[in-house]
């Protein structure tokens, strides 16, 4: 009887924590059943959209009346945030912003593992519901070909095939961090099994690599071996290489024959933000930028206009402040990862690392859920989820065996 134990600590909510997930969960409903399905071209899908996000930006300003008095730090940390994402959301009218302002605001004292369990959950109906619906015909399939290829690629009810394999890429890492999911072969084959018919139908390459390799690379999480100072320099400044490389490989892609193979290995992804930059440069609070989608494009007979790599996409649309801002949110997070030994979330992270080089979901924290985590380390919680009183016990058990938490 001893052996088995409800975790019943999951679903003890505060009113604070309560209000923060019913904002948050009407912005995942406005995200992904309205701004990531095919019913956004429904009639008055917009209207339900802007009543979703007022909802969610009234509940949000609530909580933060609700929890009374903020530190001078915790304001202020949270004031710059706010005013910087408001600042690029109104000049460049970009969603992906508006979500993660709702995201900024209370989030510090938020038990985020609760807020995970609840992403996990909604997420994972949703996109059950958006595929059942688009398999009985309710919903829009969307079917398109991929760029050069007469091979069609299915969404199953999503604005884009790309979407659904991120979705499920976000869901199994997801999954995996919450219950610190350990290596195994059964484990690794089920993965593989399970991208097999993911694969065609979107025909989708990066999310589903990721999701491939992911298992593969689980033993190196639970090494025992500790996380030394120049392994902490390493993974703290991860993400700036990276965004330099995509910012190289735009204006490079035309020019040197590495970056250009490498560009049409990506379906010139790098040239098309190259051809957006051109036109609209770069300013430092964002800009309203026309993008055509393909789905769009061949409806009008144009070529069509795309931000397919999540940091050019901000470089040029949010602007180069938020761009910053995301970089030193990921640094943040990977030094609070290193100095906790923490080496599940060092490799959670450098996966959607890696996988914001080429799709421009990154910036979405309901495609994104380590968005949140980076920003409840830029708070300063340790090791979220856990109770105070638990992490001096649980210090030796984190260090030499990161999964068991």
């Amino acid at each position: 009887m001893n052996s088995v134990r409800l975790d019943t600590d999951r679903f003890l909510l505060r009113a604070s924590d309560g209000l923060y997930l019913l904002s948050y969960l009407l912005c995942m409903a406005d995200a992904i059943l309205i701004s990531y399905s095919t019913l956004n071209a429904a009639s008055g899908a917009h209207l339900v959209s802007l009543f979703l996000r007022g909802c969610s930006l009234l509940l949000m300003v609530w909580k933060m009346v609700w929890d009374g008095k903020h530190s001078p730090a915790v304001l202020l940390c949270t004031c710059a945030v706010c005013l910087l994402t408001a600042a690029a959301l109104f000049k460049s009218g970009y969603n992906h912003l508006f979500y993660l302002l709702v995201a900024c605001l209370g989030v510090w004292n938020v038990d985020v593992r609760k807020v995970l369990w609840l992403d996990f959950s909604a997420r994972l109906l949703l996109t059950l519901f958006i595929i059942s619906g688009a398999l009985i015909g309710a919903i829009e399939n969307y079917i398109t070909y991929r760029m050069g290829s007469p091979q069609l690629r299915y969404s199953l009810g999503f604005n884009h095939p790309n979407t659904l394999a991120s979705l499920v890429f976000s869901l199994v890492l997801e999954e995996a961090w919450l219950t610190r999911r350990r290596p195994g072969a059964l484990y690794t084959l089920v993965i593989l099994v399970g991208m097999l018919p993911l694969y065609f139908l979107t025909l989708n390459r990066t999310a589903i690599a990721l999701t491939v390799v992911f298992p593969l690379l689980l033993p190196w999480a639970f090494r025992r071996r500790p996380i030394r100072k120049a392994g902490r320099v390493f993974w703290t400044l991860f993400p700036l290489p990276v965004i330099g490389f995509c910012i190289a490989a735009m204006f490079l892609c035309q020019r040197i024959p590495l970056f250009r193979d490498f560009d049409l290995l990506m379906s010139n992804r790098f040239w098309n933000s190259l051809r957006v930059y051109r036109q609209y440069g770069i300013s430092l609070l964002g800009q309203h930028v026309h993008l055509l989608s393909v789905r769009s494009a061949r409806v009008l007979h144009e070529s069509p206009i795309l931000l397919d790599v999540a940091y050019l996409r901000t470089l040029i649309q949010a602007g180069p402040l938020v761009l910053v801002f995301y970089a030193a949110l990921y640094a943040g997070a990977f030094r609070r990862a290193c100095l906790e030994q923490d080496r599940y979330s060092i490799l959670v992270y450098t996966l959607f690392v890696l996988y914001g080089m080429f799709e421009s979901g990154f910036n979405n924290v309901f495609l994104n859920f380590t968005l949140l985590l980076a920003l409840r380390s830029w708070y300063g919680q340790k090791k979220p989820g856990i109770a105070p009183a638990k992490r001096k016990k649980m210090r030796k058990k984190i260090i030499f065996a990161p999964g068991r938490y």
